[in-house]
């Protein structure tokens, strides 16, 4: 019993001590150190955009698909997807493009769903038209993320679009959308 009695009282003045000896108050805030060397400057870029180009040269067939896991559900309800063929690395044609354009005597329609970015060849009748090997050469998909806070496909795609065509984009013009990005031809 005497053992719990000294127990409690060495435990009571543990606690008066250290109630005693501590302060709420903090000390005074010291001065501002030096500032750091700056870093290197990085390359520019933007994080809102993803560029996939695809080997074109084996497309065979009236419909080809590519397999891009990036695009998501998110991406399909949100964001922009251009799409960017060429059959000699000069020219590139916006897809869907109609019959007869510029570069190709074909219309190719563009369907997109989750995964995948699939292109269907037309030809003036609005048959399936058959592409050979060798035909195309490259296939680029541009994924531009939408910062549009409105809820709705149309709205935030819309954005996206109204806002290359506010700062004088074509956004037909593969050039002027990699230039406008910063993304390499």
């Amino acid at each position: 019993m005497k053992t719990i009695s000294k127990i409690k009282y060495v435990a009571l003045a543990f606690l008066i001590a250290f109630s005693v000896s501590c302060s709420t108050e903090d000390g005074a805030v010291g001065p501002a150190g030096p500032a750091g060397a700056d870093g290197t400057d990085g390359t520019d870029g933007n994080a809102n955009v993803q560029t996939f180009t695809f080997d074109a040269s084996g497309f065979t067939g009236s419909n080809n698909a590519v397999s891009i896991p990036e695009i998501t559900q998110s991406v399909l309800d949100n964001d922009a997807i251009l799409g960017y063929l060429t059959d000699d690395g000069a020219y590139w044609v916006s897809i869907p493009s109609p019959f007869d354009s510029y570069q190709f005597d074909f219309s190719v329609q563009v369907t997109t769903s989750l995964g995948y970015f699939e292109l269907d060849y037309g030809n003036a009748a609005g048959n399936a038209y058959t592409v050979t090997a060798g035909e195309l050469q490259d296939l680029k998909v541009i994924i531009i993320e939408s910062t549009s806070t409105t809820a709705g496909k149309l709205n935030s795609q819309n954005q996206v679009i109204n806002e290359l065509n506010q700062a004088g984009v074509n956004i037909k013009d593969y050039y002027a959308v990699c230039d406008y990005y910063g993304i390499p031809y």
